[in-house]
């Protein structure tokens, strides 16, 4: 493993050399997510006081890039807006909360800080890197690129776990049945079906785009090929969310792009068929069997522990409305609510249980000022991204950038409703950097291709060549 490792570290080495001389902080930021997606903690970390792998090890290269162009004057930051200054304070205002917790009788199974730093403030620094540098077309084409490129390997490795094809799983950690926590659904290289039916959420709505824009027919069967094959990923999650993400960003998508009584027919539409389905479907749909190790019975049980999570962080809540238990002490706390005989419910199975829901997690763990300051960024990026992809001046690359963003919101809240997402892996990094992205773009547009003065060069001699004749 370790020589692997080290090849594969000669290897990029060699590789990011011209695109770090040039200065190309966008392409070493995409490597650096799918290094995190790929080859992250479960491949390969160091352990110590503060966990290292590969991919936080880039995300310091990358900040130290930024500084060093900011110094030499080829970077210069843009003035802070608003949407940053409210960043840089949940950024604050969470890291004040993980420090001021730790009056519980509790015990806290992770540090507060160590979660404040890895799912919080790395996050919002690949927020403030995508926000900061100047976009060319090609740094697009890489984002795009590279988004669609992992989706499919994320999809086709789902699909290799779905019908027991482990010889062809790579990394062999994702095929490990000691990890049996989501074994037997496409749960890719970061163990959990969630994280992965966002990154190929994403990479579907890349696919859709490109086969709508491009004229070329091979090109449109290519990315046709691409969104059936990250429709079947979605599917191989076995996750309801996902499934939920997917559908709900393609008709947006869809809508963005009608006439109005297309919409309203399409929106009418989908509601009288989720109504069927619910009613026809719902004992089949909740009962889905999912992991190899969880009968079809207990998926169902898992449904009804939701409400009770709920129950708890209601009651929680009420105790502290303002700012909430402290961030990351939420174990520390709830032990005496699942004891609470008020509701007569068995408040006791879900003692051991994080909350199933991204927004009743900041709310007990931050209060109204958290679940306030975490929300508001949520709506800004959707309507930012809803500029971007309906404002005539926009360039090509601006709209399906803004349409990228709309997808990345409706596929993030579809799952953040049951899901915890702050504690998933790369979720949160990928948000935030299309959420800096499409702020960037939003406020400094896209530049032209940049000419490199070697290629210039060579430009203008051919032009007096040709002038000569």
């Amino acid at each position: 493993m370790e020589l692997l490792i080290l090849l594969f570290v000669a290897a990029a080495a060699m590789w990011m050399i011209p695109v770090i001389h040039r200065g190309r902080v966008i392409p070493v930021t995409m490597m650096m997510l799918i290094t995190g997606t790929v080859f992250g903690p479960f491949f390969f970390a160091i352990d110590g006081p503060i966990q290292f792998s590969l991919d936080r090890l880039l995300w310091l290269g990358i900040i130290g890039m930024v500084v060093v162009g900011w110094r030499l004057g080829n970077i210069k930051f843009p003035k802070p807006g608003r949407i940053d200054w409210l960043m840089a304070g949940l950024s604050a205002f969470l890291l004040f909360s993980a420090l001021r917790g730790g009056d519980g009788p509790g015990v806290i199974e992770s540090s507060p800080t160590a979660r404040w730093l890895f799912y919080i403030f790395m996050p919002l620094g690949t927020y403030a890197v995508a926000r900061t540098i100047r976009l060319n077309v090609s740094d697009m084409r890489w984002v795009f690129g590279s988004i669609l490129g992992l989706g499919l390997y994320l999809a086709i490795t789902g699909i290799f776990e779905i019908k027991e094809m482990h010889w062809a799983v790579f990394p062999k950690h994702i095929s490990n049945p000691e990890v049996w926590e989501f074994y037997g659904r496409a749960r890719g290289p970061l163990l959990n079906p969630i994280a992965n039916g966002f990154l190929m959420g994403l990479a579907l709505m890349v696919a859709v785009v490109e086969f709508f824009r491009s004229g070329v027919r091979q090109r449109k069967l290519f990315f046709g090929i691409a969104a059936f094959i990250l429709l079947f990923g979605v599917y191989a999650t076995l996750t309801r969310s996902c499934w939920m993400g997917a559908i709900g960003a393609i008709g947006l998508v869809a809508m963005i792009h009608s006439p109005r009584w297309v919409r309203v027919l399409g929106l009418a539409s989908v509601v009288l068929l989720a109504g069927a389905m619910a009613m026809g479907l719902k004992d089949q749909f909740m009962e889905i069997k999912r992991d190899k190790a969880l009968s079809a019975a207990e998926a169902a049980k898992s449904v009804e522990l939701r409400p009770l999570l709920a129950i708890v962080a209601y009651e929680m809540f009420k105790d502290k409305p303002i700012a909430g238990h402290g961030f990351g002490h939420y174990f520390e706390n709830n032990g005496p609510y699942h004891d609470n005989r008020e509701y007569d419910l068995p408040l006791e199975k879900v003692r051991v249980y994080v909350q199933h829901n991204t927004f009743l997690s900041i709310l007990v763990d931050g209060g109204l000022i958290g679940i306030l300051m975490f929300s508001l960024p949520l709506l800004v990026f959707f309507v930012v991204g809803w500029q971007l992809a309906r404002r005539p001046q926009s360039s090509p690359d601006a709209r399906y950038l803004g349409i990228l963003m709309i997808s990345a919101i409706v596929i993030y809240v579809a799952n953040a409703m049951f899901h915890d997402l702050i504690v998933i892996p790369m979720v949160q990094m990928f948000l935030m950097f299309i959420a800096g992205l499409a702020i960037n773009v939003h406020g400094q547009g896209i530049t032209a291709e940049r000419i490199q003065p070697r290629r210039q060069a060579a430009s203008q001699r051919d032009h007096r060549v040709v002038a000569a004749t």
